[in-house]
């Protein structure tokens, strides 16, 4: 997965997650800002982001940023 985008979909099917605003408080992003990564509009998460769904999830936030290494830790 190349993009952020894509990979936002891939972490948010893993989880089971359908809903943009359920997804934005795994990091404390608006809905708003989730749906930017999900278009594309918005080519990179934030680090503080990145790292708060790290901390919630079992995903690499090297991968969740720069597409890099293994999805999970």
């Amino acid at each position: 997965m190349k993009t952020t985008a894509e990979r936002v979909k891939y972490m948010m099917e893993t989880l089971n997650i359908d809903n943009q605003a359920e997804f934005g408080r795994l990091c404390d992003a608006s809905r708003s800002l989730v749906n930017q990564w999900i278009s594309g509009r918005t080519k990179n998460i934030d680090p503080r982001y990145a790292f708060k769904i790290e901390d919630n999830t079992s995903f690499s936030a090297r991968w969740i940023m720069l597409g890099e290494g293994k999805p999970k830790k």
